[in-house]
């Protein structure tokens, strides 16, 4: 487990300690991470689209207000198409994404079906299978948009799309042979996801 994890679990287990008497909702979620571009001049670097999991903590503060905190793990790969050294689309790396979020979600409604929208901010860590690309952690906004549906007190379901931004991917030589250039920028990143939401708590 690496550092931000640590810190993660233990700002979340510090938030259930001194809001114990809330409700507390769990909620391990699977989905798809759109991919995304970088554009520079001469080219791109292009994050793939791939699968994601991940688990979300929520407190209630209120019936319509929820705080969470989100951890999210992306698997993909980091691909270039430079018109200098990779005049064709070529893939660099395996990389671990890594989303940290923390923030609140608005409910509407009264029914067992509650479309929420939300805002959060955390980081993001990169981290390349080859070492000769740098890792990244960066600042990172999201926007949440989505639907709880709930089949008794205790169990539901989660739908929902998240933004990511921004996310800056930086640290990728681009180059052969004696000579090559380092580029990097902010990317946005699109996921849709789902999953049970387990209700503990009063």
């Amino acid at each position: 487990m690496n550092k931000y994890r640590i810190v993660f679990v233990l700002l979340t287990f510090w938030v259930f300690g001194s809001m114990h008497a809330q409700k507390v909702e769990i909620a391990p979620q699977f989905g798809y991470q759109v991919g995304a571009k970088y554009n520079y001049y001469g080219g791109y670097v292009k994050l793939k689209s791939s699968e994601q999991y991940g688990l979300t903590f929520g407190v209630n503060a209120t019936d319509d207000i929820t705080v969470e905190f989100m951890w999210a793990q992306q698997n993909s790969v980091v691909s270039i198409k430079d018109f200098q050294f990779y005049p064709q689309e070529t893939e660099l790396t395996d990389v671990v994404v890594n989303h940290y979020q923390i923030g609140g979600i608005h409910m509407f409604g009264y029914s067992d079906a509650r479309p929420f929208a939300g805002l959060s901010a955390g980081w993001s860590t990169f981290n390349p299978e080859n070492n000769r690309y740098d890792g990244t952690t960066t600042f990172t906004l999201g926007l949440t948009g989505g639907l709880k549906y709930f089949f008794t007190d205790r169990i539901g379901l989660r739908l929902q799309a998240q933004l990511l931004m921004p996310v800056s991917w930086g640290g990728v030589y681009i180059g052969g042979g004696g000579g090559g250039v380092t580029t990097g920028g902010s990317i946005l990143q699109l996921n849709f996801s789902g999953g049970l939401v387990i209700g503990l708590g009063d």
